[in-house]
């Protein structure tokens, strides 16, 4: 039985801190309405994406974002990394430079290139969603206390949440060394956590914590990961792209690999040098275990 409880945020980032669990940062992305969409991109698509920060490196993540967040506030005023925001020039970023911009694009690539944070997504839209119910022969049920999985959010959380835990069992040191999971809130409210016995084994107190960006700073990567992932996909589909496009799938190019289960395509350009975009991430062999990287 799933239980709603009150999470220890900053218990768990001193955990974090002292690098005795990993970090596991969650948020969800999706293109709703849009318009000049690629073929096989629905537009109820849900894609869920986790980036996975090991014991050896995320205490100097935990260390080192809020001091980018504070150079970040002092340069243009912003106090929050969303990445949306940046690319369209909106809200904080509103009459920020479009150079500038990019320049905010570059760096967290580099940051990603560098330290390889394992990257896993998951995606249903209501065709794929459908069939899995239907293949699932009854075995899976309506819902569980915490999960509808008559939406393809849910499923395709649920479904994130045991890619997770196979990636975690595949770790050098488990079972001794668990992850701390938060997702971006939105999904449940900011400052709960749902305790979940299927994940006992691999998430520290069988818990998955909602919280703000704001609050739990590399919920900011996962932000950037996600976003990556929904404008790679959407540029790498369209036969026509504007010079912002072609510059933009230039800079993601750079970390594709991170995206440790999904498809790779090459994308032809006039520029030397191969670039990478994302494949569609709909679920194929949805049971496919994740190993991870070294």
């Amino acid at each position: 039985m799933d239980t709603i409880v009150k999470p220890r945020l900053q218990d768990y980032l001193g955990e974090l801190s002292r690098g005795e669990a990993y970090g596991i940062f969650i948020d969800d992305t999706g293109s709703p309405g849009i318009t000049d969409a690629p073929a096989n991109f629905h537009p109820g698509r849900k894609s869920w994406v986790a980036v996975i920060v090991p014991p050896s490196q995320i205490p100097e993540v935990i260390q080192q974002m809020p001091q980018a967040l504070g150079e970040l506030r002092q340069s243009i005023g912003a106090d929050e990394l969303h990445f949306t925001d940046i690319y369209s020039g909106k809200n904080q970023f509103k009459n920020v430079d479009l150079q500038v911009r990019l320049g905010l694009f570059e760096f967290m690539a580099y940051i990603f290139s560098v330290y390889r944070f394992p990257i896993i997504v998951q995606t249903f839209d209501p065709e794929t969603h459908a069939d899995v119910r239907s293949r699932s022969d009854g075995q899976l049920p309506d819902a569980l206390p915490t999960f509808d999985f008559t939406k393809c959010e849910d499923l395709a959380l649920f479904f994130l949440l045991l890619r997770l835990k196979w990636y975690m069992k595949e770790t050098k040191t488990y079972p001794s060394t668990k992850a701390r999971v938060f997702i971006d809130e939105g999904f449940k409210n900011n400052g709960i956590a749902i305790r979940i016995p299927t994940f006992d084994e691999t998430f520290a107190d069988s818990q998955i914590c909602f919280a703000s960006s704001a609050s739990i700073y590399p919920i900011q990567l996962a932000d950037f990961a996600a976003f990556s992932l929904n404008r790679t996909q959407l540029i790498g589909g369209r036969d026509n792209r504007s010079s912002l496009d072609k510059r933009l799938l230039e800079i993601l190019s750079s970390f594709a690999f991170n995206y440790i289960n999904i498809e790779k395509k090459i994308v032809p350009f006039d520029q030397q040098g191969p670039l990478f975009t994302l494949a569609d991430t709909r679920p194929g062999h949805i049971h496919q275990k994740t190993a991870p990287a070294e």
